[in-house]
């Protein structure tokens, strides 16, 4: 069995340098896949080459084996800090970007995913897959493009979060993905798992009359588009038919289902997990719990404890 050799390889401002060479002390990442940017900090030796980097230079990150590590992080340096004994760097995703833009803009009858990608502007794209067509929605400069992209993903059941390379991805929460075997002892350390009561989300209704009236009224509103004696209902803004009702109202169904199962995972260095990946648990004590959905990542890389691979999961859509 080969002895594990972790590594880093970081480029700043391209200038590209191994962990020994750049005087890494220690590495902090987090993959977000709630919606928040991507984030990296890098603790160095007073005397590192990096030292004098200054904010909005280029990062990059590798992770993994020395002389085969996998990109994970691609951003622009956000602040440097400094103490007698240590320069630490902090560095935001390349999506950031869209939380610095902001544009007044109305779209009619375009796709979720047509919308994503106008907003994106010149940030890079990975993917932006969305079905549900929407007759009119409306962003403001009042709030960072960033926002609106939020609320399109809640709107959606996606996740909004960033690739490899820093560019956007906008993708469905379920999209179906093969499985990452995880065996405990193994590629398992440790593990916390609970089960939670399954919420009721609420029922969701068009106030647009596009199903009644014809897609040329979709501007007309409904009398009444919850009913008498209806519970907690949503009234999402761009609705104008039941049949896009119905896809929202899916979208929270299968949330509340995967929210039921929540936990946390420690693995020895995993560089390519992602969020929105899924994982399978074996040889657990008790028994497997089935698939898991990764929500966001950390990764860790210090002399102490060596390469970490903190997921945050919730449970896979079946």
């Amino acid at each position: 069995m080969a002895l594990s050799r972790p590594y880093a390889r970081l480029t700043v401002d391209g200038q590209a340098l191994g962990a020994d060479e750049s005087g890494l002390v220690r590495l902090k990442l987090a993959l977000a896949g709630d919606g928040g940017h991507d984030s990296a900090q890098l603790v160095l030796w007073p005397g590192s080459k990096f030292a004098d980097a200054a904010p909005g230079a280029t990062v990059t990150i590798a992770l993994g084996e020395r002389d085969d590590e996998t990109e994970v992080f691609a951003g622009e340096l956000q602040a440097r800090s400094q103490q007698p004994q240590q320069v630490v760097l902090d560095a935001l995703a390349a999506t950031l970007a869209l939380s610095r833009g902001s544009k007044s803009q109305a779209f009619l009858n375009q796709s979720v995913a047509d919308i994503v990608r106008d907003l994106a502007g010149e940030v890079q794209i990975d993917q932006a897959l969305a079905t549900l067509k929407l007759p009119a929605w409306h962003v403001d400069n009042r709030r960072p493009l960033w926002r609106h992209l939020q609320d399109l993903a809640r709107l959606v059941d996606a996740d909004l979060c960033s690739a490899a390379d820093g560019s956007l991805r906008f993708v469905p929460a379920g999209s179906p993905a093969a499985p990452t075997l995880l065996r405990y002892g193994a590629d398992l350390l440790d593990w916390r798992l609970s089960t939670v009561a399954e919420a009721t989300p609420a029922a969701v209704a068009a106030a647009g009359a596009g199903s009644e009236q014809g897609e040329a009224r979709w501007h007309w509103l409904r009398h009444d588009p919850v009913g008498a004696g209806a519970g907690p209902t949503l009234l999402p803004a761009g609705l104008a038919s039941s049949d896009g009702a119905q896809g929202v109202a899916d979208g929270l169904s299968a949330r509340a289902k995967r929210s039921s199962v929540r936990g946390e995972l420690l693995l020895p260095g995993r560089p390519a997990l992602r969020p929105g990946d899924v994982v399978q648990l074996q040889d657990l004590p008790g028994g497997d719990p089935g698939a898991l959905r990764v929500r966001a990542v950390l990764h860790t890389l210090d002399g102490a404890s060596g390469f970490l691979t903190r997921l945050r999961v919730e449970g896979a859509p079946s």
